[in-house]
């Protein structure tokens, strides 16, 4: 048989640690709450004595008067009450769903890149956005109404038992029928709830890919409906919402009705006492009374029951993402000896699959290092292990004499500059996005910046200048003009490293000569690591690394290569021959 979903110690223990910055709140809205529900029964005992006194004849205006006063400054101070609860914890509630979002994008920025690669966009989001606003309900209304909506009815039953121990139980036979025919809809509980929490996700994930491929979808004349991924995960989560539903709504229904039905014995059997003299019409009153103050809180609380799954899987998948293992890295700078990287015996793997295998590598200090080969050869990894994206499986990757995860992760950011093939622009405005590369860069520094990477031109045209936004990832400029505005941000970092992950690889012609002397200005008196994907603009560099396979087959010159490396010569004739006769005429001239 399938256990009952419970919110399990450690998961409280998680929650109770994501609140921890507003404990005093939390408190005064549990203590508040409950206050305010026990003034919310000073109606019912006003009602009870005002009934009591109508059946002996002993009402007076006087007492009318008073009992029904009573009565409303009892509601007015149980809503008063409530509302205070309710803004505590909701004050409460939003300062740590902030704390914990904080906690997620610090998070992202020090787990290795492979972690956010592995990881779909749509579940990212989903975790930071979704996932977090389901701690919303156990914070801001869990913990004091249910505190208080279980503290109620206790106080009810304490009194009724006080009153007349047999009325109490009359009153109470009803709740526990009612609960034993709640539990049926636990069964498979857990199980619909992970299905239906997945399939959320899968939707996410889903919605995003369909969002970003919009484009292909309307070139390839494809709709919603005919994109199979997209309706296959919309039918999954609706498929998997009703499993969870209809599991629970006939257990659901049925339970809650015999839970509110505390008069079904309470009411015949008092009834019966009084008439046979056994109970006293004050009390039988006051009891019946009392006894219908009972379902609802026992109601309002157990309507949380549902939400326990969902929380529990909510913590747990915030809490894994935290417990991701970081990029070890220490706070104290350390001493650079000069600009170059070595890799000593570098091997790294990716989802369990070696991609890189022993590579010992050394790049020339203030001169151009060039690393080439086939697809998949292994480039771009090299270059990400070298602006500390990911960590090496083994081996020793140095710069300046000091291996790099023994240098503060600033202070390598500071020394590397990283301009890759796909360059991210945020929907902010033009200087912002450059601005990027050194937050305390005057308006004068950005402008200079741009102008010497040959974007200040282009710049000024925009509608409001500077003052443009550059669109969702960029969107409103095109390929190489996020370049140069990628370039222009490097800049204004003033690195002493320049990485080149096939800068120009999407730049259209025309802006292509405008990168590259961006890219000159960019490097001047610097150490470049470049990624090449154009072998005409790395022939001068002082060394070419030629890489198949994950490994190192050749380094050196390019006349050296030409002559000495098959690999190298068929990658530069594939190349020449590609390009226009004119430019294939004058390249051929200068080898």
């Amino acid at each position: 048989m399938n256990e009952k979903p419970k919110i399990q110690t450690g998961t409280v223990g998680k929650l109770i640690v994501f609140a921890q910055d507003c404990y005093g709140k939390m408190a005064a809205s549990v203590f508040l709450a409950v206050i305010g529900i026990l003034c919310g029964m000073i109606p019912y005992f006003c009602v009870a004595r005002l009934t009591a006194d109508f059946f002996y004849e002993e009402q007076t205006m006087k007492a009318v008067v008073g009992w029904s006063t009573l009565a409303v400054l009892g509601l007015l101070l149980k809503m008063t009450l409530t509302t205070w609860s309710s803004m505590k914890s909701h004050e409460a509630a939003f300062t740590v769903l902030k704390n914990i979002r904080e906690k997620l994008t610090r998070k992202m920025e020090r787990v290795p890149m492979g972690v956010m690669i592995d990881t779909p966009t749509g579940t990212l989001k989903s975790l930071v956005v979704d996932t977090v606003d389901k701690l919303e309900k156990p914070l801001a209304h869990i913990l004091p109404e249910m505190i208080s909506n279980i503290f109620a009815p206790i106080a009810i039953l304490v009194m009724l038992f006080a009153m007349d121990w047999r009325m109490a139980l009359a009153t109470l036979a009803t709740v526990p029928i009612g609960f034993v025919i709640l539990m049926g809809q636990m069964i498979g509980y857990k199980e619909k709830s992970e299905r239906y929490i997945r399939a959320g996700n899968e939707m996410n994930n889903a919605i995003v890919e369909y969002v970003n491929g919009i484009e292909v979808i309307k070139a390839f004349n494809q709709s919603a409906s005919s994109y199979g991924k997209f309706t296959d995960a919309v039918k999954f989560f609706r498929d998997s919402t009703l499993d969870w539903w209809k599991g629970c709504w006939l257990f659901s229904s049925i339970g809650y009705t015999v839970i509110s039905s505390t008069l079904l014995f309470s009411l015949p059997l008092g009834a019966y006492w009084f008439r046979t003299g056994m109970l006293d019409f004050s009390t039988f009153i006051t009891c019946i009374i009392l006894s219908m103050g009972i379902a609802g809180p026992i109601m309002a609380a157990t309507q949380f029951v549902d939400d326990f799954a969902v929380i529990y899987q909510s913590v747990e998948q915030v809490d894994t993402f935290l417990g991701q293992k970081e990029m070890d890295r220490p706070s104290a700078p350390v001493i650079l000896s000069d600009s170059e990287f070595e890799f000593q015996d570098v091997s790294f793997a990716y989802k369990d699959t070696e991609v890189l295998h022993h590579i010992n590598l050394k790049t020339v200090p203030h001169g151009v290092t060039a690393i080439v080969g086939p697809s998949g050869s292994g480039k771009s990894t090299i270059a990400k292990l070298m602006a500390g994206f990911w960590e090496a499986t083994s081996g020793n990757i140095l710069l300046g004499g000091q291996n790099i995860k023994d240098i503060p992760f600033p202070q390598l950011m500071e020394h590397v500059g990283y301009v890759a093939q796909d360059n991210f622009l945020f929907d902010t405005s033009i200087m912002e996005n450059i601005r990027l590369g050194r937050k305390d860069a005057s308006d004068g520094e950005v402008i200079a910046a741009a102008k010497a990477a040959n974007c200040h031109e282009f710049i000024q045209k925009l509608e409001y200048g500077y003052d443009t936004k550059a669109g969702d990832a960029g969107s409103k400029l095109s390929g190489g003009e996020r370049q140069r505005i990628t370039i222009a941000r490097t800049m204004l970092k003033k690195s002493d490293v320049i990485i080149l992950d096939e800068a120009t690889a999407f730049a259209d012609p025309e802006s292509e000569s405008m990168v590259q002397s961006a890219i000159n200005k960019l490097i001047a008196g610097k150490t470049l690591i470049v990624i090449a994907h154009r072998l005409s603009t790395i022939k001068n560099a002082d060394k070419i690394v030629v890489m198949d396979s994950g490994e190192i087959v050749a380094e050196g010159k390019q006349e050296e290569l030409l002559k000495n490396c098959s690999l190298y010569n068929r990658m530069w004739r594939d190349h020449i021959t590609a390009m226009d006769g004119s430019v294939l005429e004058q390249e051929v001239e200068s080898c």
